[in-house]
């Protein structure tokens, strides 16, 4: 039971159980797409209150750890996925949803990681948290240039990113100050599962046809979404160990630049745009999790 425990987190265990529940019964996508965006909301609040009080209080050694969050995430992650798509992605939908991935910052599941593999926790939260700040200036900044002769609700997506990004940090922050947090702390987990089934609910319910219908368009995606964790991360691993990098930043370096916020971008997807677009997300979802997954088994072994 610890083994599975230790491999299978909550997470992976409850994108399991919606997605099946998706696809075997997808009648209530309508209402997972209305309950998607509340959902995200939460998730990412309860997820960044993990960040200690005071955290932004001293921003100058905060400093270098976020402008590697974002070289990892953006620079570095973002590129691979859209010129690998670039190649591979003919549908205009499904470019639509491989760029909204690539715009999103990196996944929260980084803050429970580093704390397991024991990576230097000030570069990962500290970039973590730095890739979201950039993510209010770059993210919209990447639809417009890739997704620039596609008719875009540009008021609509600003919204989405306050409150999906600048609304989880804020609140995160004065609820850790005021010690709001620790009346929240006895319903967390739970608040938690539920937001987690409905955006996978949601996700795999909207994708379902698309899964048994464009299956070459699955491979492709998947191709892209295995390459930018499992090969990237190899790529990033190796350079970091010649130029003699401590393992402990490696291994944050290693997260911030292959893990990225693919909920977030399946949620923007369905509510911005259409369930085509949706699509990408819900694969690379389930691929992050396989790789979660080696990851654990690599650090402990």
């Amino acid at each position: 039971m610890a083994q599975i425990k230790y491999y299978f987190s909550r997470p992976l265990i409850l994108f399991l159980l919606a997605g099946l529940t998706g696809i075997i019964l997808p009648q209530g996508a309508d209402i997972g797409t209305t309950l998607i965006l509340p959902a995200l909301t939460i998730i990412l609040t309860i997820t960044l209150l993990r960040m200690p009080r005071g955290f932004f209080r001293k921003p100058g050694p905060l400093l270098s750890p976020a402008i590697w969050g974002n070289i990892m995430n953006y620079i570095i992650l973002a590129n691979f996925i859209i010129w690998s798509s670039i190649f591979l992605i003919r549908d205009e939908n499904l470019w639509v949803g491989m760029v909204l991935i690539a715009a999103v910052p990196p996944a929260v599941s980084i803050m429970p990681l580093a704390k397991l593999f024991r990576s230097q926790l000030n570069t990962s939260f500290a970039g973590l948290a730095g890739a979201y700040v950039g993510a209010i200036l770059i993210a919209p900044l990447i639809g417009i240039g890739f997704l620039k002769d596609i008719p875009l609700n540009y008021s609509g997506i600003i919204l989405l990113v306050v409150e999906l990004i600048v609304l989880p940090l804020a609140l995160s922050r004065i609820a850790v100050d005021k010690d709001w947090d620790k009346i929240f702390e006895p319903y967390k987990e739970i608040i938690n599962d539920w937001s987690f089934f409905i955006v996978f609910y949601a996700l795999a319910a909207n994708s379902r046809y698309l899964i048994f219908r464009r299956p070459l368009d699955l491979v492709f995606i998947a191709v892209i979404a295995l390459a930018s964790t499992f090969l990237l991360g190899l790529v990033i691993e190796k350079i970091c160990v010649f130029y003699r990098i401590p393992k402990d930043k490696i291994i944050s370096l290693l997260l911030l630049g292959t893990l990225k916020n693919n909920v977030l971008a399946g949620g923007i997807a369905l509510v911005v745009f259409n369930k085509q677009a949706a699509f990408p997300a819900i694969v690379f979802i389930f691929v992050m999790f396989i790789y979660e997954i080696w990851l654990k088994y690599k650090f402990k072994k």
